[in-house]
């Protein structure tokens, strides 16, 4: 699908009703996948993971964005936790794909979710997984490879995601989605399916899964 522009879908309903009732973004990296200032009130409240991505959103014109300074940060009942990610699969890709993060997030009466965001399955994933326990994992996991390498999960990592966290719901996201991926829908279910790999889910774009 090189050559196919990006974004390959269109948003699933409007930004105005997407965005409804969203108190805060946060933000795990800048790459354009996954933070666009074109549909974002210009007063919401942006988290970022680190002072440079706050800094580079203000300069969009964004009048609220802060950036995620330790670990955990604590909103109304909510814990979220910033956790490490490995953006690609060599050092080389790693250091051209820059600094990335996930969050862990914690609330009485619901499941723990854990957003792995763009990252190979790695040690920090595996201690991530160990450390939280998540029963719901978010993983990014079309394969999206460039001439540099691959920048996030592929099949093979996501089994093993499965295997450290047997009994967590698996959301397999960021599919059909950009034109550098090898991975699709298709292809995540019918992995799943052939080796019984129960819990994961693949949505459709603007499905709503409920957890």
């Amino acid at each position: 699908m090189q050559g196919i522009k990006c974004p390959m879908n269109a948003l699933p309903d409007t930004p105005d009703r997407i965005l409804k009732d969203v108190d805060y973004c946060l933000v795990t990296h800048l790459h354009f996948d996954h933070f666009c200032p074109d549909y974002l009130p210009k007063d919401l409240r942006i988290i970022a993971q680190n002072h440079e991505d706050a800094e580079k959103i203000r300069q969009m014109g964004f009048e609220n964005a802060a950036a995620f300074d330790s670990e955990r940060l604590i909103i109304d009942d909510v814990v979220i936790h910033k956790t490490k990610a490995i953006h690609g699969d060599s050092e080389e890709v790693v250091k051209k794909m820059g600094e990335v993060c996930g969050y862990v997030f914690e609330a009485s009466g619901e499941k723990r979710l854990y957003l792995a965001a763009d990252t190979i399955y790695c040690r920090e994933v595996e201690q991530t997984i160990k450390r939280y326990q998540p029963e719901v994992i978010i993983l990014n996991c079309c394969e999206a490879t460039t001439p540099l390498g691959r920048l996030i999960m592929n099949l093979s990592d996501v089994e093993n995601v499965y295997q450290a966290a047997p009994k967590a719901i698996v959301v397999a996201s960021h599919l059909n989605s950009v034109n550098h991926a090898l991975l699709t829908r298709k292809d995540i279910i019918e992995f799943a399916n052939e080796k019984s790999l129960t819990t994961i889910k693949v949505p459709e774009d603007g499905e709503c899964i409920d957890l």
